[in-house]
């Protein structure tokens, strides 16, 4: 256990911040932000609008973390060995974002958006004490359970909570639903890392019951959010979870005949259910995704082709970013380069995006030394995510929403011993001592 530290007011005012940014980060999206008539993702609007609340509520709980202490400055320099790196991938985040507004005259709101939240909380949620980790786990829950019940009830009813909109233009033709997620992929994205989680054994506090029954939930969501990639990972990634009880069960290991009655009974009507619904025509949408991708592959294809048009020298250190949007419009790549990847070659150059890459391995490794067994599933989700969609190269809440998921499902962090009743009164009277 952690040793004992008596919290002070502060402390708690920053965990009650950290479980608002949370709310913000998944409950608020970018069509969200456009129907209250904030210019988040689209032209116009003051530079404030450009950045997501969750950002400003999540920097608003580091700074008061930071005051809460008896002496900030030694906190901030403790920070730096706490999470190594991290700081690393801070240090050349914050150099990316001057290169970008110095150098490429870009906006510097999508590199800041798209990071933040992910950073701040790996600070905020280890610090946070279990009251509110234990709340956020079961907002978490409830949420994505909500979010997916809503997208079913958009699909069956033809009815969006908030309209769909992307590249500022309302899309009427498309049949995926929005939830509160916002984006179809987003909404596809995010629940296929919670299904693996759950798969994984996230919060083992979840009875397997339970659990059933909120994978079932995002499983049936994937029909009406259509994310073709998140849908064939979770089968790819979650098939080895569920194959090895199994194989251990024909391999003579005892199993609780609970859960063997209940999958009997259940399996019969559910496999008439899917049939049902083939029938009626439910997947149809789903799987002329699959046959025609609306020229997804070729988009991904014609990325290639812009190498073309840049010399080595506009490659190595970024090419002109408004000679750089007429080309994609001249290739067709309507909706920006589907690869976070070469988004960020393309946007800043190879040489910026090496060493930003090593950053960002820096950072995954930071979540992956206090991940549990089978994360490997999540990293590998993830990253093929992000190498097959535009991700983090854009304005995206995509990696902070998988970062803020992890750290309260999948990461294991010492408990911290409750302060005796005589320090609590003493904090209510003076300040907290070193």
């Amino acid at each position: 256990m952690m040793p004992v530290r008596a919290r002070s007011p502060l402390d708690r005012v920053a965990d009650a911040l950290t479980l608002l940014a949370a709310a913000l980060l998944f409950g608020v999206s970018a069509m969200t932000l456009s129907a209250l008539g904030v210019a988040y993702d689209q032209a116009g609007g003051s530079f404030l609008q450009k950045f997501h609340p969750a950002t400003y509520m999540a920097s608003l709980a580091l700074a008061v973390r930071f005051i809460a202490r008896a002496r900030p400055l030694g906190w901030l320099a403790e920070q730096t060995a706490r999470f190594p790196g991290a700081t690393y991938f801070v240090t050349t985040w914050i150099v990316m974002i001057v290169f970008a507004a110095v150098a490429q005259k870009a906006p510097i709101s999508p590199i800041i958006d798209s990071f933040l939240c992910s950073v701040a909380f790996l600070v905020l949620y280890a610090d946070a004490d279990e009251r509110t980790r234990a709340t956020m786990r079961v907002a978490l829950h409830a949420f994505m359970f909500v979010n997916a019940c809503i997208g079913i009830v958009e699909f069956v009813t033809h009815w969006r909570l908030t309209p769909y909109v992307a590249a500022g233009k309302v899309i009427l033709h498309d049949y995926r639903s929005t939830a509160l997620l916002g984006h179809p992929l987003v909404n596809a994205a995010v629940g296929a890392a919670y299904l693996l989680m759950l798969l994984y054994g996230a919060d083992r506090a979840v009875g397997w019951g339970l659990r059933l029954v909120l994978v079932g939930v995002q499983l049936a969501s994937f029909v009406t959010f259509g994310g073709r990639t998140a849908i064939v990972l979770s089968i790819a990634l979650g098939a080895p979870r569920l194959a090895r009880p199994a194989l251990e069960v024909l391999a003579g290991r005892r199993f609780d005949m609970r859960a063997a009655l209940v999958a009997a009974l259940s399996a019969p009507v559910l496999l008439a259910a899917i049939v049902l619904l083939a029938q009626r025509g439910t997947f149809d949408g789903l799987l002329e995704r699959f046959a025609d991708d609306k020229g997804s592959a070729d988009a991904r294809l014609l990325i290639f082709q812009l190498f073309d048009y840049f010399s080595f020298d506009e490659l190595l250190f970024g090419p002109d970013q408004q000679r750089l949007a007429s080309i994609q419009n001249t290739l067709g790549i309507e909706y920006g380069i589907e690869s976070s990847w070469f988004g960020f070659l393309f946007g800043y150059g190879a040489f910026m995006t090496l060493f930003f890459l090593a950053a960002f391995a820096a950072l995954m490794w930071e979540f992956w030394r206090r991940s549990r067994p089978g994360a490997w599933a999540l990293f590998l989700y993830i990253l093929v995510q992000l190498s097959s969609a535009a991700g983090i190269s854009v304005k995206s809440l995509v990696f902070d929403q998988f970062v803020v998921l992890l750290l309260a499902f999948f990461c294991d962090w010492p408990r911290e011993q409750r302060a005796p009743a005589a320090a609590r009164r003493a904090l209510r009277l003076a300040p907290e001592r070193a």
